[in-house]
């Protein structure tokens, strides 16, 4: 299998398993994040929670898909990642320092990200 193929079911995977966890595991632990960035609203915190998940899982699937040869596709995700880690980054700073590193995990995905960009959108330059 090419690198690049784990490296998109490896993508495809976290999308999902995000999309999915929050609201089967975690919707209490989910619902109550949204609370600390400022989400007060119990109507807006479960419609962002299941808008979140949808669009993580949207992209897990579509990460298996044809999409995955549109450069525009990885740069959507590279954007949402990058939006996700600024609002922990600026509403919730302890997640810099939590043991598991959430935030700090998002370094390499981000650069997993801008690579696939960069061989799709060099392919169709090409």
């Amino acid at each position: 299998m090419k690198s690049k193929n784990i490296l998109i079911l490896s993508l495809a995977f976290v999308w999902l398993w995000s999309g999915i966890q929050p609201i089967i595991f975690e919707t209490q632990f989910s619902l109550n994040l949204l609370q600390q960035v400022g989400i007060h609203s119990t109507q807006i915190q479960w419609l962002l929670l299941i808008a979140s998940s949808v669009l993580d899982c949207a992209f897990g699937v579509l990460c298996v898909t044809k999409m995955r040869f549109q450069a525009a596709f990885w740069l959507i995700q590279w954007v949402t990642v990058l939006i996700y880690s600024l609002i922990l980054a600026f509403r919730l700073p302890e997640m810099w320092m939590h043991p598991f590193a959430p935030l700090i995990k998002n370094v390499p995905i981000l650069a997993i990200l801008y690579f696939l960009f960069q061989q799709n959108y060099q392919e169709k330059s090409s």
